[in-house]
């Protein structure tokens, strides 16, 4: 029976935070954590079926073509045995019968899990990282271009950011999302040197 190990949407998605969160530190963190947590548990359960496809392979090639040849098996009583039974030609077409079998159903799993790593990562893409404020305006650098990102510290309240738009402090420019970078304006809201900060991008 087929098994579905797509993600069609978290559980706890972190665009369901208000933008300016309530909660305490703690359960900010289970909350970036959570969708991370879901994706190891689908590539877990996607794992074992590899390897319960894999069992399944050997079976398969083996009650396909009983007595297939295996390298571990060539050995001295073998070798008697193909003397008197076989000749050179056909011992050489059934191992290359084994080899294609074996090859396509290889690459037929490979391509199946190819494509739900695909599947995954298309519908999960975030990314978390920390960095230590200077208090001076200063760039931090993603690794894609979110259409927001989530800032916080231990010491202030979160806020988030979407493409293309800024986060005012009293007024004044405090970060703002351009592409891949976040820029941080010498505000005291986040930006206050040595303080660390965490961000949270999702695409």
């Amino acid at each position: 029976m087929n098994k579905n190990f797509t993600i069609p949407a978290f559980a706890e998605p972190i665009t369901g935070l208000p933008d300016t969160p309530t909660c305490a530190a703690n359960e900010l963190k289970r909350r970036f954590q959570a969708p991370a947590d879901e994706v190891r548990t689908a590539h877990n359960a996607l794992a074992e079926a590899h390897e319960t496809l894999g069992a399944k392979v050997e079976g398969i090639v083996a009650e396909t073509f009983a007595g297939a040849i295996h390298e571990n098996m060539f050995d001295e009583e073998l070798a008697e045995k193909l003397n008197g039974k076989a000749d050179e030609t056909s011992v050489t077409e059934q191992m290359a019968a084994e080899a294609t079998a074996r090859e396509a159903l290889e690459n037929a799993n490979s391509n199946a899990h190819s494509s739900l790593q695909r599947d995954i990562a298309a519908k999960c893409t975030i990314a978390t990282g920390t960095f230590t404020a200077t208090g001076d305006t200063m760039e931090i650098t993603l690794p894609f271009t979110p259409t927001a990102v989530v800032l916080s510290s231990e010491s202030y309240d979160t806020f988030m950011v979407p493409q293309g738009y800024k986060s005012n402090y009293n007024s004044v420019i405090a970060a703002e999302l351009r592409g891949n970078k976040v820029i941080m304006h010498s505000t005291p809201l986040l930006n206050t040197a040595g303080r660390l900060c965490y961000y949270l991008a999702l695409q």
